[in-house]
């Protein structure tokens, strides 16, 4: 072929190879071409999300906030089906709209709850559970359920009679501004102005006490604020039953110091010094044994009738004398328990030797005010009130406990009233306070001719076991105030010492308490670290035996508590171990240095472990205790998961005070500056306008 024909033929090739090649398209029209075909993306389940665990009070509703999430496959989104539905519970659910992400619940009974929110897509479901803790509706009381029935009574009896009550309220709700208590003192104090007489705030109780007839009460008690309105009953030294026959007059009637064992402590070199002890009675003459060679009456306030001598009734200088008489007058012949102790002297019974709870509330709360000032460590409560209510409705025993929780070790008589079961009086019916019974130590040493007195009385209404230990009671000889009511009704009573001074002799639990109220100043004086919980559990837990040979059976095994005060045993239970192994120079214990260090100290044993605190003592302390951990005996008592529960949902009433574990609560170090114990004036209070009951010093039957 020639060259021409050649270069045809490859012309011709190119030209086919260029026509089986595709054109490419303009640039601006690339864009309208569909997309080549893929693989299909697999389904993915939906998310749901039912919201955070919730806890609702009856009759509340829940909010049901959900939200769901899905890929868009199998179907276009839009299409995403949700439901709500019940898992589990204890009654049933109804929901606003089921199908609806924002609905709402309604519970038929409370209880712990489980709902579920299901999503799907069509093809795919996933579901996500909230737990729903309903709590019961607060228990409404009835205007007639917050009045005492003891008032009731007095109410009925004669309506348009002024009659003396408390007015006691509930606790008041976060946030707390200022002074809680005090606010909600004032508000009862308003109350009573507006529906009667008012006399006097009780921040302390978070009440007031006052005056009130028929209808005023009725008016009151339909406040949604007041919790409870009790009677002010009379307090005063109680009478007894006569004796079964008539005892023998006493041969050494100032031997109780040495039936206890407390002269032994004596020879220790403890007397109770720098320990102050508070006497809530009928007032503390300036006797000899009490002022010289210094005076240990550091204080004197009134919250009784207006007070024309130191003691117009005799029986609170004769229960000082008991716990703090040095016998100065006798010539060391009638002493007292501790006879270095000091003494304040917070009169709360009026001349005609009674009180009123109210007083009562008042005192402790000076004492609660100045507890610091005079070192006061121990409240002597000599006399009582008929218990009428459970201790958890009693408002003396809210006041009791809530001193007992500041560090005052306070002892109370149990009353007069035996040998009858459940006769101890308030509030002496307080499981915290050391609740004193008496025996009859016939005035002798021996202890083994003793017997617990025929008028002791022992047991409560809420079973606890009372008196907590029983001391001398029967014709304790101790200082006297010559012209007091109980000196001109009993002249025969007065003593005569070897040096021709003059004391006088009494009979009652009045005295026993005092007894024991000595001996706990001796062991905060030998160690003032102690609480009162250790104080407690050392004089009951080192008590001796008694009447071994009187042939008495008790008429049931607690009507004596753990036995009779042993000062000596307690006091040296509660020293700390000396050092052991090494010599001891000028006080400095060497034995560290010669290889022999002491034994570490055995703890010591708290009394009042897993105790239930009266309802006023909860509701006074809620502000002090808010915010603090919650810790639950039963996590899941009464079908309520009480572990979700916080300071805000929670119902703080009788079911969880019941529940609450009290002991978890570190008393030293919670906040106690938002109560305000001494910011209402004490003399603003009119006393003399309080209507004194008599308690009849002249009725007793007591030698």
């Amino acid at each position: 072929m020639n060259r021409r024909r050649l270069l045809g033929i490859s012309c011709a090739l190119v030209v086919l190879v260029l026509a089986l090649v595709p054109a490419a398209p303009p640039a601006h029209a690339q864009s309208l071409l569909p997309a080549p075909p893929s693989t299909p993306l697999a389904n993915q389940a939906p998310v749901g999300n039912a919201g955070a665990d919730q806890v609702i009070t009856l009759p509340s509703i829940a909010n049901l906030t959900g939200s769901a999430t899905d890929d868009g496959q199998p179907n276009p989104p839009g299409v995403l089906t949700t439901t709500w539905s019940q898992v589990s519970g204890p009654g049933t659910v109804s929901f606003s709209n089921a199908s609806a992400l924002n609905s709402t619940a309604t519970f038929s009974a409370s209880g712990a709850y489980v709902l579920r929110l299901t999503v799907s897509d069509g093809a795919l479901a996933a579901s996500d559970d909230v737990a729903v803790t309903v709590n019961p509706a607060p228990a409404q009381l009835a205007a007639e359920e917050k009045i005492d029935p003891a008032l009731l009574d007095l109410m009925q009896a004669n309506p348009q009679a002024l009659l003396p009550v408390i007015v006691e309220m509930q606790h008041p709700s976060a946030p707390f501004v200022g002074a809680p208590n005090v606010d909600r003192a004032l508000g009862a104090l308003d109350l009573l102005r507006q529906y009667g007489i008012p006399v006097a705030a009780l921040s302390l109780i978070d009440g007031a006490a006052g005056f009130a007839n028929a209808a005023g009460i009725d008016a009151v008690s339909l406040a949604p604020t007041v919790a409870r309105i009790h009677h002010d009953a009379t307090v005063g030294p109680r009478r007894s039953v006569a004796p079964p026959v008539v005892a023998p007059p006493d041969q050494l009637s100032e031997v109780y110091p040495l039936v206890v064992n407390a002269d032994r402590v004596w020879q220790q070199g403890i007397t109770g010094g720098g320990v102050t002890v508070a006497v809530l009675d009928s007032g503390v003459a300036a006797d000899a044994d009490l002022v010289q060679p210094a005076n240990r009456i550091l204080a004197s306030v009134n919250f009784a009738d207006q007070r024309l001598a130191s003691d117009p009734g005799g029986h609170g200088t004769h229960i000082a004398g008991i716990i703090a008489g040095n016998g100065s007058r006798s010539g060391g012949e009638v002493v007292g328990i501790a006879p270095q102790a000091n003494v304040v002297d917070v009169r709360v019974l009026g001349s005609t030797g009674s009180g009123r709870i109210s007083s009562v509330v008042r005192g402790i709360e000076w004492v609660l005010a100045h507890r610091a000032a005079y070192n006061i460590r121990v409240i002597n409560l000599s006399f009582g009130a008929r218990a009428n209510l459970s201790y958890r409705a009693d408002p003396m025993a809210a006041a009791v406990e809530i001193a007992w929780r500041r560090g005052l070790v306070v002892v109370a008589a149990a009353g007069n009233s035996g040998p009858a079961r459940d006769t101890v009086v308030t509030p002496g019916i307080d499981p915290y306070a050391i609740t004193v019974g008496a025996t009859d130590d016939r005035g002798t040493l021996d202890r083994r001719d003793d017997m617990l007195a025929w008028f002791s009385a022992w047991g409560s209404a809420d079973s606890n076991a009372k008196p907590d230990l029983v001391a001398p009671g029967r014709r304790i000889v101790s200082i006297r105030v010559p012209g007091s009511a109980l000196d001109t009704l009993f002249p025969e009573r007065v003593v005569v010492a070897r040096n021709g001074s003059t004391y006088f002799r009494l009979t009652g639990t009045s005295m026993s308490t005092a007894v024991v109220s000595g001996a706990a100043a001796l062991l905060l004086a030998r160690r003032p670290s102690l609480t009162p919980d250790q104080v407690k559990a050392l004089l009951v837990g080192a008590t001796q035996p008694y009447g071994q040979d009187s042939g008495q059976v008790l008429p049931d095994p607690i009507a004596d508590g753990s036995g009779l005060l042993d000062a000596y045993a307690a006091v040296s239970a509660a020293s700390p171990p000396a050092p052991t192994g090494g010599l001891v120079l000028g006080g400095l214990g060497l034995g560290g240095l010669l290889g022999s260090a002491p034994p570490p100290a055995a703890p010591l044993a708290c009394a009042n472990r897993a105790l239930r605190p009266a309802d006023g003592f909860a509701r006074a302390l809620f502000p002090v205790l808010y915010g603090s951990p919650l810790h639950w005996k039963d996590p899941t008592l009464g079908g309520i998961d009480w572990q979700t529960l916080t300071w805000d949902s929670v119902l703080w009433d009788s079911i969880a005070w019941d529940n609450f574990a009290w002991d978890s609560v570190l008393w030293d170090s919670i906040l106690w500056d938002s109560v305000l114990w001494d910011s209402i004036l004490w003399d603003s209070v009119l006393w003399d306008s309080v209507l004194w009951d008599s308690v009849a010093w002249d009725s007793f039957t007591l030698d």
